[in-house]
């Protein structure tokens, strides 16, 4: 039977997902398992199944199944939602030249492969030049996208779609004041216990025992995920294949346990995809943002729940020892201490938006010429000043904390703190559709949640743009006060300020 140019269009679209997928796969490979030797093989074997995922994607034969589809008569609105997305791809696509897609990506493997090694020698003049060219790189990438915009509302709509500079600014003033007021509350509280009570030695095997717990109450299962421990936490993979990573550190079981069940957040998106919809456009998450806005909630609004770490700690306990000593009082109050730092990962629920505003700004800074790269570290050690009254000893602990600039992904962090954006619009609505949430917290109950999460949100994909996504589950468009209401209602009640 002849297919119809859609039925035809849908079958080489999964094809260039499964390229994509396996080009994900070498990815996790290259942080996990491949040796040190091996960078050079694998920046080009991850450079040309870019070159074929590109020149996939961008076919001629392509855009007339496109033309030729958006024809068809009897044409369903899912069909439309498909052909939209994959047009605008296309578009998007066909405006970059092969060969510069190919030097992207292989400045990129060397680059973040440098940063590791400047990292580790505490010496941003080792990656610097690497740094430079990948930024212009990116740079000459962003304005080919569309020449009617800038470079970086470019890169950011690759990121998050239609999100631009100006909507990001909007969330981020309100996100900024708000987190700033109850940060400067939380430090001036009383009763704060010294945070290392809970950085207790522990022995990495049972580590990896808490953190086989905390993947089961997420409902992941080893037949269709795994973890691995890496420097720098992240997760790859979908459907029915997804990877997440942890860091161990004996001295830190609190920092490998959160990572774990944020990493475990992403996998739940990705593993809730609607099935119905596997290998096309509406089948795949929507932005960062809103993969960070999953993450992001399993980690906070429901991993460090006053009422699920009652349900927590007595498990903890009997794995690691070394906490049976600690009051559940203290726990949830050191769990969910807040303090400024200079580093982002270890940041806490209530300051890890300003260190993503932090380096927004920056981008800004470097994409209008306000700074150079060969700046950074001081316009970065300026910035930690500003914010947070901190002095960075190292550009190791400072500049150089993150990988994503490294790798090429400018535009990227907004993402991070528009998953805090999202999240309030979701929490507010969740406490009215789950009333009973947090006495199901209290006895290890997470399924309703969720499933809450799956349903209105995950099993979404990419049927709607983010802020209409969140407007479609909440009725509203996105609204960073619904953040801080929650930051203000939930550490009001554990500090008492």
């Amino acid at each position: 039977m002849t297919k119809t140019p859609y039925e035809t269009l849908c079958l080489k679209m999964k094809e260039a997902t499964l390229l994509g997928q396996a080009q994900g796969i070498l990815a996790w490979d290259n942080y996990c398992y491949m040796p040190e030797k091996g960078i050079d093989q694998r920046s080009q074997q991850l450079a040309l199944l870019s070159k074929l995922i590109h020149q996939w994607s961008t076919d001629p034969v392509v855009g007339q199944l496109l033309k030729d589809s958006s024809q068809m008569a009897d044409i369903t609105p899912i069909q439309q939602r498909n052909l939209a997305l994959w047009q605008k791809e296309y578009d998007r696509e066909t405006k970059i030249p092969t060969n510069l897609v190919q030097k992207v990506t292989e400045q990129s493997a060397k680059t973040e492969h440098l940063w590791r090694t400047a990292r580790e020698k505490n010496d941003f003049k080792l990656v610097q030049p690497d740094l430079e060219k990948l930024f212009e790189l990116r740079k000459e990438y962003g304005a080919k996208l569309d020449e009617s915009k800038s470079p970086y509302n470019n890169l950011l709509d690759m990121y998050e779609p239609n999100m631009t500079e100006a909507m990001v600014s909007e969330y981020f003033s309100v996100l900024k004041e708000g987190s700033i007021r109850v940060m400067k509350k939380c430090l001036s509280a009383a009763d704060i216990p010294d945070p290392a009570i809970i950085r207790l030695k522990t022995p990495i095997p049972q580590q990896e025992q808490i953190s086989k717990l905390l993947m089961d109450l997420l409902g992941l299962t080893p037949d269709k995920s795994r973890l691995d421990k890496v420097a720098h936490p992240f997760t790859i993979g979908a459907y029915d294949d997804v990877r997440i990573t942890t860091h161990y550190l004996e001295g830190d079981p609190i920092g490998c346990m959160y990572s774990v069940i944020h990493e475990g957040g992403h996998a739940l998106y990705e593993l809730n995809l609607p099935d119905e919809h596997r290998y096309t456009a509406i089948g795949r998450s929507v932005g960062l943002g809103v993969h960070e806005s999953q993450s992001r909630f399993a980690e906070n609004i429901i991993g460090r729940n006053p009422e699920f770490l009652g349900y927590l700690l007595p498990k903890i306990q009997e794995i690691a020892p070394v906490f049976k000593d600690i009051s559940l009082s203290n726990f949830v109050k050191a769990v969910n201490g807040v303090q400024a730092t200079k580093v982002r990962i270890y940041a806490d629920e209530v300051t890890y938006s300003l260190h993503v505003i932090m380096r927004f700004e920056i981008e800004k800074m470097l994409f209008n010429d306000q700074c150079t790269i060969a700046e950074l570290p001081q316009v970065w050690n300026n910035k930690i000043e500003e914010f947070f009254g901190l002095k960075v000893d190292s550009d190791a602990e400072g500049v150089m904390q993150d990988t994503h600039w490294y790798g090429g992904m400018f535009g990227y962090f907004p993402d991070y703190a528009l998953g805090n954006v999202y999240d309030g619009s979701f929490y507010n609505q969740m406490k009215k559709d789950v009333p009973e949430w947090e006495s199901q917290l209290k006895v290890g109950n997470t399924k309703e949640i969720l499933t809450w999460l799956d349903t209105k949100v995950q099993k979404m994909g990419s049927l709607y743009y983010p802020a209409d996504l969140v407007e479609h589950v909440t009725g509203e468009k996105p609204n960073a006060k619904y953040f801080i209401d929650y930051l203000d209602e939930k550490y009001q009640k554990i500090f008492n300020y």
